[in-house]
């Protein structure tokens, strides 16, 4: 297979990626999402040893609408060149027909499954597998810890949630920031817009997870911008720090 750094793959929308409104929601977007950078790495033949795997560390999303069941949705996929940092970005585009709905940037970097530690690589044996030009400007920040918390809920770290690298999936942080929110929220037009989320400590198989907001941040309003994090009850580490931006989305999704 001919190598090529952009990668497209249309993904029909099936039914268990609904969400109650009958949209495929943030989860099963970054689970897409996490997909095609997965074939695209494959594709591109790029390989890790038995013992290195992948990890994501910082992520941000936009969408502007959520695709209904049957929608084809497209995304397109690239690597940019690696600069200094050990961190690699990968971005992607999303496509309902010729509509752009959303984009994702998403940095990553090898990690030792072993010492459990990054490990950085020489990638100038990869000449070829690099976007140089037209990539997205989006650089996926740090997200500032909320400084005073309250619990929404507690999680308990099951077998379904843990990946090949024994570690829980990323897409699972975003199932879980859901699953604490309000049901009224999801249910109303005030949907994501914005997801941002930083990986900051791994949680394994066993561990119980507090998933923890802002107090001094709500869902109320039209627009709004809520904090998250989620607390290692055993270790006392930072999982993860996310921030949802919220927008009424009502007419832009009346408009698929």
């Amino acid at each position: 297979m001919q190598k090529t750094p952009i990668c497209s793959e249309t993904y029909k929308i099936a039914s268990f990626m609904l969400n109650l409104q009958g949209r495929a929601g943030p989860f099963s977007i970054v689970n897409l999402i996490q997909d095609i950078g997965w074939l695209h790495a494959i594709r591109l033949g790029i390989r890790q040893p038995k013992n290195l795997g992948w990890v994501f560390t910082r992520q941000v999303l936009t969408l502007q609408r959520y695709p209904v069941w049957h929608e084809e949705l497209t995304i397109r996929t690239w690597l940019r060149a690696p600069g200094k940092d050990p961190f690699l970005y990968r971005d992607y585009e999303l496509f309902i027909g010729e509509q752009k709905i959303g984009q994702c940037t998403s940095t990553f970097a090898v990690m030792d499954l072993q010492l459990r530690k990054l490990a950085p690589q020489d990638w100038s044996q990869y000449p070829d597998v690099w976007r140089h030009e037209a990539c997205l400007t989006a650089k996926p920040g740090k997200i500032e810890l909320p400084v005073d918390v309250k619990d929404l809920i507690v999680l308990q770290v099951r077998n379904s949630d843990i990946d090949s690298n024994n570690h829980v999936n990323n897409t699972r942080y975003a199932q879980w920031i859901l699953d604490a929110v309000p049901i009224q929220l999801l249910r109303s037009p005030i949907q994501v817009s914005k997801y941002e989320i930083n990986f900051l400590a791994e949680a394994k198989l066993g561990d119980a997870i507090r998933i923890q907001k802002s107090t001094s941040e709500g869902f109320e309003g039209p627009n709004c911008v809520v904090h998250f994090q989620g607390l290692l009850e055993q270790s006392q580490k930072i999982a993860f720090a996310a921030r949802l931006s919220l927008h009424n989305m009502q007419d832009s999704q009346k408009a698929s």
